[in-house]
């Protein structure tokens, strides 16, 4: 049943099998897997009349929506804890920047994450469900849209890794570390797997 108890017990059992229901038209799909354990999607696909797909739609399972809700608060205090001590936002801007830049760096990481996991995910379950879907062009990894995207947030990713070695772990701010460099791991070693896997793909199209 796709509960928020179902999901609550799948991430602390850590159980990796494929999981769903069937509704009236309607199947939701999830599954789990070691770089996005309580993160992972729930696909919906939506079926006519004739019990032909005609819709294919996702969001986050429950569970972790409110992780990554907390996540973010907790991403928070360090920067925002003057509040209680000292309201002066005037005083404490560049705190609120800092606040206000790695909050969007961790939501726009957290987010490629997440969209690249379901990309592999769904290909998996075309594969474990049967469907058969139309062949469309290969998306360009090295396109201009792309490239954009790769020449912000690797920058970004670097330049945090650096901030914490440098800042948040000599202030001992080690949970903080923790769940920026699991994020930036995640979303560095998921980009490459993608690229290096289309790129062998390529290769072995073109060796036929």
């Amino acid at each position: 049943m796709n509960t928020f108890v179902t999901h609550l017990l799948t991430i602390l059992k850590w159980d990796f099998r494929p999981a769903g229901e069937v509704r009236n038209r309607e199947i939701r799909v999830w599954r789990q897997n070691g770089w996005n354990g309580m993160f992972y999607p729930i696909f919906k696909f939506d079926l006519n009349k004739d019990g032909h797909l005609i819709n294919i739609s996702d969001r986050i399972n429950p569970v972790g929506q409110i992780m990554y809700f907390l996540f973010c608060v907790v991403f928070s205090i360090p920067w925002l804890n003057w509040i209680f001590d000292d309201f002066d936002p005037l005083f404490h801007w560049i705190e609120i920047l800092g606040w206000v830049i790695f909050l969007g760096i961790f939501l726009i990481i957290g987010f490629k994450v997440y969209r690249m996991e379901k990309k592999i995910q769904l290909q998996q379950i075309y594969e474990i469900l049967d469907i058969e879907i139309e062949n469309k062009e290969a998306e360009k990894e090295w396109g201009w849209k792309k490239i954009m995207v790769r020449s912000i947030t690797y920058p970004l990713s670097i330049f945090l890794i650096f901030v914490c070695i440098f800042a948040a772990i000599p202030q001992g701010k080690y949970f903080l570390t923790l769940c920026i460099l699991s994020i930036i791991g995640v979303y560095l070693y998921t980009d490459l797997k993608i690229i290096l896997g289309k790129k062998t793909t390529g290769n072995n199209n073109y060796n036929k």
